[in-house]
């Protein structure tokens, strides 16, 4: 065996050293016990790195990290849509997501897209309701082409836009989408539950592509067909760029614009009797729209990290965070049931191996290449974990269960399957929308390529 010796004057470095090591397998809010320590490592909190002051995971910062990576102000079209996004009333952009993409925050009397209605006025007789009511229906429809004669109230809007649409247009030519997570506190919470983490991408993207759809229908119903082409090309771009974000929303709000997009794109071919070379000039920009980032992405990463967050929010048991949980229905309610009969008898490193071992097996079935078979394992998952779900309701003090005399193991497996069946309770419903959006565009595809094949149709 090897021995050495520490001489005098590095005696004081090393126990220094010491010092830092021990604060390193401190927990979160200074417990060393071996009860509640939680490891920083891939089965647990799955991030390793960065760490917050106390210790804990900063998922946020991670995230970001990990996102960002090939993007630069230059190519971020994030950077240019939110000069041309309406300034937000209830949850404003705060000053260190700008700092995240590279820019200065954009002026508050900024000129903005603005709702469609913005130029309908404040109903004061029935016939002007009645005429709120068929604007707005008409807004809210599926697309088709219109003249300014109709809704002289829509053309206004679209017409006054006409700058920060043209931002908009700039903005597809950009192919990254990188929309920082921000947990800044709010009242007395810092930071956010990741849950709670706000985009104002996911709301206001949606308004900035439907303005450019409907403009590219008054073109369309006018006759000016080559710039609602450069509308709609806009549109389907812009929808596929949201879905680069880093959550299931952004992948939802994508799926939807697709559709609408696709719908758009149908109602032009009608009108429009394109010639053969101007549908193989479409197809070939479809097709070349930047590729769809998979679902499993976003679960594997954003989605297991807020699941594994919200555990840990949990476990703190600070009250004003856990009520940030309800972002997610049902999650506060979880935390505050686990706080008042759980609390002592759960091995959190436990709970979070268990959880990410089910975040491990929806990415394995979400990256299966049959649909058919992708619908069946995560529905086999959502079922087991719902079973075991189950057993935890109605769960009271005078319970065994709450009393401590079922194993700590069980309420671990318990609490990570409540969790994991409340956040995973709405795969089946983001694999229908991508079904769904996947044949619509299968099926422009074809029309497309009929108009651009068949005999008898025009060469110009």
């Amino acid at each position: 065996m090897i021995q050495f010796k520490i001489s005098k004057q590095w005696r004081p470095v090393f126990l220094t050293l010491l010092a830092v090591v021990a604060l390193l397998f401190r927990d979160a809010d200074g417990d060393d016990s071996t009860k509640s320590r939680i490891k920083i490592d891939r089965e647990t909190t799955f991030l390793t790195s960065p760490l917050r002051t106390d210790g804990t995971v900063d998922y946020a910062a991670g995230i970001n990290a990990r996102i960002k990576q090939g993007v630069t102000p230059e190519n971020n079209v994030c950077v240019l849509l939110c000069e041309a996004m309406q300034p937000l009333r209830v949850w404003d952009m705060p000053p260190e997501y700008f700092k995240e993409i590279g820019r200065t925050p954009p002026p508050k009397d900024r000129s903005h897209v603005r709702y469609l209605t913005a130029g309908i006025a404040d109903p004061s007789s029935e016939a002007a309701k009645q005429r709120l009511y068929l604007v707005v229906e008409f807004i809210q429809g599926d697309p088709r082409p219109w003249k300014r004669s109709e809704f002289p109230e829509v053309a206004k809007v679209l017409d006054g836009d006409a700058e920060p649409l043209r931002i908009v247009l700039q903005a597809t030519e950009r192919d990254q989408f990188y929309s920082p997570v921000i947990t800044r506190g709010v009242d007395e919470v810092d930071p956010l539950p990741l849950v709670a983490a706000m985009d104002p991408m996911t709301t206001q993207l949606p308004y900035l592509v439907h303005s450019l759809r409907m403009r590219a229908m008054l073109n369309l119903g006018e006759g000016n067909h080559e710039a609602a082409w450069e509308d709609l090309l806009a549109c389907f771009k812009l929808g596929r760029l949201l879905g680069m974000g880093m959550s299931k929303t952004h992948a939802q709000h994508s799926h939807m614009l697709e559709e609408q997009n696709c719908a758009a794109m149908e109602a032009y071919i009608r009108t429009a009797d394109p010639s053969r070379s101007q549908a193989k000039q479409y197809l070939r920009a479809l097709q070349s729209l930047p590729a769809r980032v998979r679902l499993s992405e976003k679960i594997d990463l954003f989605e297991r990290c807020a699941y594994l967050d919200a555990l840990l929010v949990i476990r703190t048991n600070q009250e004003e965070a856990i009520a940030y949980l309800d972002c997610e229905p049902g999650l506060a309610a979880a935390g505050k049931m686990v706080n008042r009969f759980w609390k002592d008898a759960i091995d959190w490193n436990e709970t979070l191996r268990i959880g990410n071992r089910y975040y491990d097996r929806l990415v394995k079935s979400l990256e299966k290449t049959d649909p058919a078979q992708r619908r069946e394992e995560t529905t086999m998952l959502h079922q087991e974990l719902k079973s075991l779900a189950e057993r935890a309701t109605g769960i009271r003090v005078t319970d065994d269960t709450a009393k401590g005399n079922a194993a700590t193991e069980s309420k671990s497996m318990l609490l990570a399957a409540i969790i994991a069946e409340n956040l995973m309770s709405d795969i089946d419903k983001h694999l229908a929308s991508e079904a769904r959006m996947k044949q619509r565009f299968e099926n422009l595809e074809k029309t497309l390529a009929l108009v651009a094949n068949r005999n008898g149709f025009r060469e110009e």
